[in-house]
């Protein structure tokens, strides 16, 4: 494999100024714009964040915003702060075409960046369902809108005098966090159903964690309706199979699709996932990497934040390699294990053959999830405040 692209070259000669652009703010392009400040020959070049949100999501965390565990700060760092002393240009507007040929980007509001490298990470999307209702009647938990929106609600259905049925769609990592996570924060007024057409809970996930979940959602007497289908979803209530049952929050947990390819036309398989090699570079277009959901290579790769920083890892190492005229090498997915809340205070971690859970799942869980936020200044404030936390509550004599 030759550094040069067949249909669109990048200068990699010594002594100039790399013009690096991203696409989206999330795991994969965050990280990867953080990353390549590791590397001192590219202390001068020209990095461009393209981001049209204010705030970047730790989205394994924000269940906690819900319980108030957490603060919305902890979990929805601004971009103007996380950026903060590096080289790298935060360009708040949305891609709309990426032209391969022309190596140039073009935004919204009709800028246009040209690049000499591009790393496309755009993230994804809810998938529409064919199901009447779920796009007026549900609340999804994607966006920092979602967690915003669905703490208000349930803050005001926590004041309410009667009792509160609650439907999370979906038994998977988003939807078990979710129905244990709503259980606790409404407590004993809170009636709440976890609904999946599957016949079990957190099927990718090992045995182990499964077996935890299964016990956390009993201890919050969640009602567990697998293999049943949702019919239509109304203002206050839910139709699963032939009944009709009342649902004064709905939760729609289930169904993602990668961002569509925004550029000139590429490779790409049924689920409009982009074809790459197994450096993450674009068959065709050797200075263009794709990372995250939208991404489809020969290895298997979760669509998970675990996935996505560490092909940022290995994008930057890549792009810090090709600036020195030297050549790419495969990202290794690593697979380092699963970690889920289970409520207030209490997760469930499983890695390499390890499973632990309840309140020291939970502390685990915390504390590898601040070692993962995406600057050394944010960890510190965040993990200050949960030793604060931790010190209230051992020594609570003031």
């Amino acid at each position: 494999m030759t550094l040069t692209p067949a249909k669109s070259s990048a200068p990699v000669s010594s002594g100039y100024t790399p013009r690096i652009a991203i696409i989206g703010g999330g795991f994969g392009g965050l990280y990867t714009a953080l990353y390549l400040q590791k590397y001192r020959h590219l202390k001068d070049s020209v990095i461009t964040l393209i981001e049209p949100r204010e705030r970047f999501l730790f989205t394994p965390l924000l269940y906690e915003v819900l319980t108030e565990e957490l603060l919305l700060w902890e979990v929805a760092p601004y971009y103007q702060t996380l950026l903060k002393g590096t080289n790298i240009q935060w360009q708040q507007d949305w891609a709309e075409h990426i032209n391969l040929e022309q190596q140039r980007v073009v935004l919204r509001q009709g800028t246009k960046i040209s690049y000499d490298f591009l790393v496309v990470a755009p993230g994804a999307q809810t998938r529409p369902l064919p199901i009447p209702g779920i796009a007026d009647h549900t609340l999804t938990f994607r966006s920092l809108d979602d967690v915003v929106t669905l703490k208000t609600r349930l803050d005001s259905l926590a004041q309410v005098p009667y009792p509160v049925a609650v439907t999370v769609l979906g038994a998977g990592a988003s939807g078990v966090e979710l129905a244990t996570k709503v259980a606790d924060r409404l407590g004993k007024k809170g009636q709440v159903r976890l609904v999946d057409r599957g016949d079990e809970i957190l099927k990718p996930f090992p045995r182990g964690l499964q077996r935890r979940a299964m016990r956390a959602l009993a201890q919050r007497n969640v009602e567990l309706l697998l293999q049943t289908e949702v019919m239509a979803v109304g203002p206050d209530t839910i139709q699963l199979d032939n009944i009709e049952l009342p649902s004064h929050l709905t939760l729609w947990a289930t169904g993602t699709e990668p961002v569509p390819w925004m550029g000139s036309p590429v490779s790409t398989n049924d689920a409009g996932q982009v074809w790459v090699r197994s450096t993450l570079q674009l068959r065709d277009y050797f200075n263009v990497f794709v990372v995250g959901d939208i991404a489809v290579q020969k290895q298997s790769v979760p669509n998970t934040a675990q996935a996505a920083y560490q092909a940022a890892a290995s994008v930057a190492k890549n792009l810090a390699k090709m600036t020195q005229q030297r050549q790419p090498t495969n990202f290794r997915y690593l697979h380092l294990g699963d970690m889920i809340t289970l409520g207030r205070g209490t997760g469930g971690v499983w890695s390499f053959g390890i499973s632990l859970g309840g309140r020291l799942g939970g502390i685990i869980r915390r504390a590898v999830y601040i070692h993962r936020m995406p600057t050394n200044r944010h960890r510190l404030k965040v993990a200050r405040r949960a030793l604060a936390e931790v010190g209230r509550a051992l020594w609570p004599f003031k």
